[in-house]
């Protein structure tokens, strides 16, 4: 596999995993009493809260270079994933299943 392709599979996996947690985080805890804003908080949370871990992560394996495409992607992805919640919090985004 060449190592612009692995970069962007590990990117896009990356990505789906912070959104997969953000998402499964602000689905769990948000209830119909709560603010309708309390779900971007909770997205946010779950989706943030393994950044740094996964910043290190990618830090770590891109200053490595038999690894550094699998870093490169990986900070890639997390830079996607936190630039997306950062638009989304912006243009004050909610769910159509959320009542506001």
């Amino acid at each position: 596999m060449a190592k612009g392709s692995l970069a962007v599979l590990v990117g896009i996996l990356v990505l789906a995993v912070h959104v997969g947690l953000g998402l499964f985080a602000a689905n769990w805890l948000w209830t119909d009493t709560d603010d309708p804003h309390q779900w971007m908080y909770f997205y946010g949370t779950g989706g943030c809260c393994i950044a740094p871990v996964t910043g290190m992560i990618g830090a770590v394996l891109f200053n490595n270079p038999r690894f550094k495409a699998i870093g490169a992607g990986a900070l890639a992805g997390l830079v996607l994933a936190l630039a997306g919640a950062v638009v989304l919090w912006a243009i004050g985004y909610m769910p159509s299943w959320i009542n506001g």
